[in-house]
């Protein structure tokens, strides 16, 4: 996409990545400057509404505390808003408490993210041993083990899939486009947003997670067809 980014500042870190410095290229080539900012918790003076940011959560958390621009993030929870037929797979949310409780082996995920590995636990020992630290009653998913033969990344804006593209195993990606689109009908979706969808064995498409545009790797996306979606992502106005 031939964007223009004159007037915007975008920061990401300093620290050599192959995904940034495509991005940063893209959006450089729109007339905009990259700024490689090492000392994130002492960005340089910076008009807010100019800031673009694309990185890891704690670089762009920090830098949006002190700098005081906009994130565009899905909700924790989004995933229980996703009708069954998108999900193929029952999913509900509980407590760790009661998540140990539940037959194994289980998915568990925690809803605030980062907080433990989001995996297929084979008994509650190994669960427990995951999450040593976390209180009972921390918010959880929990759902059905299955297994998906493929997995797609896709950035999102306005509801309109940018780009896809597969990260693991073999599919095409207009399958997952389609699958995307439609979703987008069935829900109500941040502005940006990327959707990391899966195929499941004998059962179809499935939505595996969903992850916010300014700090999601391409995972193989075009930064040029993308570059859009990362502006939208933070800024002034966000929603």
């Amino acid at each position: 996409m031939n964007l223009s980014t004159a007037g915007l500042n975008l920061l990401i870190s300093d620290k050599p990545d192959p995904e940034r410095d495509a991005l940063a290229d893209v959006f450089a080539r729109g007339g905009g400057p990259v700024h490689r900012i090492g000392r994130f918790w002492d960005p340089p003076a910076l008009d807010p509404a100019t800031v673009r940011v694309y990185g890891a959560d704690s670089f762009c958390l920090v830098l949006q505390q002190k700098l005081g621009f906009g994130l565009c993030s899905p909700a924790d929870d989004l995933l229980l808003q996703v009708p069954p037929r998108f999900l193929q797979r029952q999913l509900k949310k509980c407590t760790l408490r009661t998540a140990r409780s539940l037959p194994f082996p289980i998915f568990v995920k925690p809803i605030t993210p980062k907080q433990f590995r989001g995996a297929v636990y084979r008994s509650e020992d190994e669960l427990t041993q995951e999450c040593r630290g976390l209180p009972p009653d921390t918010s959880v998913f929990v759902a059905e083990p299955v297994t998906l033969t493929a997995e797609v990344r896709s950035f999102v804006l306005g509801g309109h899939v940018l780009d896809a593209a597969v990260y693991e195993g073999m599919s095409k990606t207009t399958d997952a486009i389609t699958f995307v689109t439609e979703l987008a009908g069935a829900i109500t979706l941040p502005r940006t947003v990327v959707v990391d969808v899966g195929l499941v064995a004998n059962r179809g498409w499935a939505v595996i997670e969903f992850n916010a545009t300014w700090g999601a790797g391409l995972n193989g996306c075009d930064p040029a067809k993308i570059i859009a979606a990362i502006l939208a992502a933070s800024g002034p106005s966000t929603g």
